[in-house]
Order: structure tokens, then sequence, then C-alpha cells
């Protein structure tokens, strides 16, 4: 269980990384976009818009590498169980 728990991790890493470089290039292309429009407000738009897209997009993919954390730690880590003393057995005394 230990392999596929770290297997898991290493590919969501590893995409997270990807996406994170693709949403830079991303990025990068639509505020070269929007530098190069002269005044041209289709062009421009079409900047901002890439521009917004690449940022949701690597949101997008801090949450779902969040989600996946979250759910790895449910399904790995043992059930919690609360410190509640069974009152069937005594409690010894100080002294």
């Amino acid at each position: 269980m230990e392999q596929l728990t770290q297997t898991i991790s290493n590919l969501v890493g590893i995409l997270l990384g990807l996406v994170g470089a693709v949403g830079v290039g991303f990025f990068v292309y639509g505020a070269y976009l929007y530098l190069t429009a002269s005044g041209a407000p289709h062009q421009m738009e079409r900047g901002k818009s890439a521009m917004m897209t690449a940022v949701a997009g690597v949101v997008l993919a801090m949450v779902a590498y969040g989600v996946v954390d979250v759910v790895m730690n449910a399904v790995v880590s043992p059930p919690v169980t609360p410190g509640v003393p069974d009152p069937a057995t005594p409690t010894p005394t100080p002294g």
C-alpha cells in the first residue's frame, strides 16, 4: 500500500509541475498578446482572456492537488480513535 501511495503522490507531483509549466507558458502568451495589441481591442481582450484562463487553470490544479491529498490521507491514515476511557475498567487513584 505504501508503494501505491508513493507512486500516486509522485504522479500527482509530476502532473502538477506540468500543469504549472503550461499555465505559466499560457500566461506569458496572453501577456505577449496584450502587450503587442497596439490598442486593438480584440487582441487586448484575447490577451486578457488567455491570462485569466491560465490563472484559473493553475488555481484549479492547486485545488485538485489539495483534494487528492485529503483523499489520500483519509484512505491511508488509520482511523481516528477518540481517547474516551472504557467505563468498565476502573481508573487508578493517585495516592
